[in-house]
């Protein structure tokens, strides 16, 4: 298996405790080919709509749970997914204006 990919973050994002206090900080992903089992769950979910799709994908792709995924910045999100698109051969459904 391939190295993963790293994909420094323009937006770092920091995760933090209920009280405020960072508990770390978020600079890069780390991004991993798909196993079958992440790739039949992220494909499946094309037909309910991009934003469900690029989640999943990234979620598998850069290992992290879904709620670090809704702290980084869409700038980010859509770089990012670029590049694990890539593992699937296709790409996201992003319209870049």
């Amino acid at each position: 298996m391939s190295a993963p990919i790293p994909h420094p973050l323009k937006h770092p994002v920091e995760l933090k405790r209920a009280d405020g206090s960072v508990i770390e900080t978020i600079s890069e992903l780390q991004l991993h080919r798909l196993k079958g089992g992440d790739a039949r769950k992220v494909l499946n979910l094309r037909e309910k709509g991009a934003g469900d799709f690029i989640a999943a994908l990234l979620c598998a792709s850069a290992r992290i749970p879904p709620s670090t995924f809704d702290q980084l910045d869409a700038e980010d999100i859509v770089a990012a997914a670029e590049v694990a698109g890539g593992f699937l051969g296709v790409a996201p459904a992003i319209s870049k204006t």
